[in-house]
């Protein structure tokens, strides 16, 4: 599972101009599409952006506010990051960071 924007995010960096790759953005929609649950991150907008203003001492991302609300509404587990984002949020909004962004 994962939000729209953040497969946007990551299609946008491979697609950029430090990647360049083209095909592996094309790749990772078609896979994300055909076999991912792809949530709508504009359903946690609002909790994303309160998310971030009660946060002043952090620098997330609205985007990871939204994953952080997405993964708490949906009672999710775990999460695969490589941000070091996710592992300051785990306890708070009850998760276990997988990959290299877990502490």
């Amino acid at each position: 599972m994962t939000t729209n924007w953040t497969l946007y995010e990551a299609i946008t960096i491979l697609n950029g101009r430090r990647v360049r790759r083209h095909d592996l953005a094309v790749n990772l929609l078609n896979i994300a599409q055909d076999s991912a649950v792809i949530a709508d991150a504009s359903d946690y907008e609002r909790q994303a952006l309160e998310i971030s203003r009660g946060h002043a001492d952090k620098r997330w991302s609205v985007v990871d506010c939204a994953n952080f609300g997405c993964i708490r509404e949906r009672h999710r587990a775990m999460a695969l990051s490589f941000d070091r984002d996710f592992a300051q949020a785990q306890a708070e909004f009850g998760f276990a960071v997988l990959g290299a962004g877990a502490s």
